[in-house]
């Protein structure tokens, strides 16, 4: 008995080391397994996410280039500094609940929702360092709170940036353009080209054409950050500044563009003004305009979808964007064709009952003109002469010389949109409209109406043609760009030529004699006043179906220069404007008076009532419809 109670007593001890054998045991293979997981599997992770709390990277944009006019005097495009917040989305805290409140937080201090902040996380999907821009254009006094309270937003930052401003909101806009936050899809377009999710691109314009040179490079900055939020050390690495972007100077001259506007005022069309040896676009209007100030930073949706449904469409550019029929101006095109051609002889005469039939059909002229020889038809614009001389030139003549004058094709300024018009003939119509070519469409061909389109800019291309006896420069809006870090110029344009007709200086010398008659002693004659030079142009008035005419009118002067650099042309259109003398002759005339008499618009204005009081006054006899033809 007492070696049975001696053996269970054995055993029960045993038994109790062995359990408190195991116990330690036990905590010490936890312990094992712990520290496996943490420095083995967890390892890197755990060191990258202490790294990342000593270290931060952030993009330091670059300074996007300057635009400016010709001269320099006037700028276009600027930028001034602002503040944006930013989120970097591994630094916000790991607690569901923890970040859930600082967001809410974040939202209530930028007056935006949570909904706003997460939406920008879960669709930016780019971001290199992690990092998103949930607030721009944020007013200082947030700035200031925020560095305060830095460590009761971890994750959230703020930082200056360059904002882009166009001081003279407005002014050129079609051709500045505007800019915007970069999307998606023109980033991943933009791959490995130094564009970044917080980038700023050109969205038209100049803006856009030539984003890459006034972009900049981008730098890197290395910001040291403590467990608690706070940046003890920023740091821009050698090789990591950023590089400003490179200054743009226009062929653009500020005043020539200011009057330009002012002369269209809120009529809409648009008005080109251009140096024919060159190229140059010396100013280009639009109306209606818009101010590019709305797209920068954060956008006023409410004035930009207002802009979007305007049935004006004041973002297209209509100098070279909308196309319209040419009406009278392309008798011009009809002329040269007859010179070089010889089919029709220029003094062989026609005779204007004020139309013309055609079989069954009776297309009229605007006027009754009589006898009427090429110079006259041009002066008066008879379109009864080009009626019948469109006959014997055949449709294929006319579109063939409506192409090597810059027709049916873009004239290659470097703007983006630019459309190329329509040149139609036979061959066209059967294959666009499967039908075939009637005399009929020979004859609205012929004063530019029935399938042609043109632009503004094709016009004032067909204008430098005959200014430079048969050849056209590229039109251009640059003239130079400049390094913004040593004013190094890096590009500076040079005349080229797009066009060579090859035909004869004789028949240019002929038309530019016809168009000055036109304004001394034809249509734009009292619309076409200018008291400072001597004016050379053409009016039209071009049909639109169920509509009032579009008024046009295309000019250069001064006439009879030797000087060639010295001759500037100017066209202008005014949609619904009625007849070409009424509405656009007189905004060009306008326009020449003030550049050549170096005078303000309201000045320009009064020598041309000078000029139309001495034209009342002249008693020299004149031709016997030369007051019907103030109309047309």
């Amino acid at each position: 008995m007492p070696f049975l109670q001696t053996s269970n007593s054995s055993d029960y001890l045993k038994r109790r080391v062995l359990i408190f054998s195991l116990i330690p045991a036990t905590f010490f293979l936890i312990l094992i397994v712990l520290l496996f997981t943490l420095q083995i599997i967890r390892g890197p992770d755990y060191e990258r996410r202490a790294k990342s709390n000593r270290e931060q990277y952030a993009i330091l944009p670059a300074i996007r280039g300057k635009i400016y006019d010709k001269t320099g005097n006037t700028v276009f495009a600027t930028n001034k500094r602002s503040f944006v917040i930013t989120i970097v989305s591994q630094n916000l805290p790991e607690d569901l609940n923890q970040r859930k409140k600082l967001l809410k937080k974040v939202a209530k201090l930028l007056n935006i929702t949570e909904k706003d902040i997460i939406k920008i996380i879960s669709k930016r999907k780019f971001s290199k360092y992690g990092s998103y821009v949930i607030k721009r254009d944020v007013p200082f006094e947030v700035v200031a709170f925020l560095a305060e309270h830095n460590r009761d937003f971890p994750g959230v930052y703020w930082k200056s940036k360059p904002v882009r401003v166009y001081p003279h909101r407005d002014l050129l806009s079609h051709v500045i353009g505007y800019v915007g936050l970069i999307s998606e899809r023109e980033l991943l377009e933009k791959e490995g080209k130094g564009y970044n999710l917080e980038s700023v691109v050109g969205k038209s314009g100049v803006e856009k054409m030539y984003d890459g040179r006034l972009k900049g490079k981008d730098g890197i900055i290395r910001r040291i950050v403590d467990a608690s939020n706070q940046v003890t050390a920023e740091i821009i690495d050698k090789g990591k500044e950023p590089i400003p972007g490179d200054n743009i100077y226009l062929t653009i001259d500020g005043n020539i563009q200011r009057l330009t506007e002012q002369a269209l005022g809120d009529n809409i069309g648009a008005v080109i003004v251009s140096r024919p040896a060159t190229g140059e676009i010396l100013a280009m209007a639009s109306y209606p305009r818009f101010d590019p100030n709305l797209f920068v930073g954060q956008k006023n949706k409410t004035e930009f979808k207002k802009l979007l449904l305007d049935k004006r469409k004041p973002f297209l550019n209509r100098a070279i964007q909308a196309q319209y029929p040419a009406g009278s101006i392309f008798k011009l095109v009809d002329s040269i064709a007859i010179l070089d051609t010889q089919k029709v002889k220029p003094d062989k005469t026609f005779i204007c009952g004020g139309g013309y039939k055609l079989g069954n059909r009776f297309f009229s002229c605007w006027s009754n003109h009589g006898i009427v020889d090429l110079y006259r038809a041009i002066v008066f614009s008879c379109d009864s002469y080009f009626y019948q001389t469109s006959l014997i030139l055949g449709p294929e003549v006319i579109a063939d010389y409506a192409r090597k004058l810059g027709f049916g094709r873009k004239q290659g300024i470097d703007l983006s949109g630019e459309m190329t018009g329509v040149v139609p003939d036979p061959e066209w119509k059967k294959k666009v409209l499967g039908d075939i070519w009637y005399d009929g469409d020979t004859l609205n061909l012929s004063i530019g109406q029935g399938y042609l389109l043109v632009t503004p800019l094709q016009i004032n291309a067909l204008t430098n043609i005959i200014v430079n006896d048969g050849v056209l420069m590229v039109p251009h809006i640059v003239d130079k760009i400049v390094s913004a870090r040593d004013e190094r110029i890096i590009f500076k344009s040079r005349p080229k030529i797009l066009i060579d007709t090859g035909l004869d200086q004789k028949i240019f010398e002929w038309i530019k004699s016809a168009m000055r008659t036109v304004v001394t002693d034809g249509t734009a004659r009292w619309g076409g006043a200018v008291y400072s030079c001597a004016m050379a142009g053409k009016t039209s008035s071009a049909e639109v179906m169920g509509r009032e005419t579009h008024s046009w009118f295309t000019a250069f002067a001064p006439y009879g220069s030797k000087d060639k650099k010295s001759i500037i042309s100017v066209t202008a259109i005014v949609e619904h404007g009625g007849a070409g003398s009424e509405s656009a002759a007189p905004i060009v005339s306008e326009i020449v008076e003030a550049i050549f008499s170096h005078s303000d618009l309201k000045t320009a204005k009064r020598n041309i009532w000078k000029k139309r009081a001495e034209l009342a006054k002249e008693k020299k006899k004149r031709p016997q419809d030369i007051d019907r033809v103030f109309t047309e």
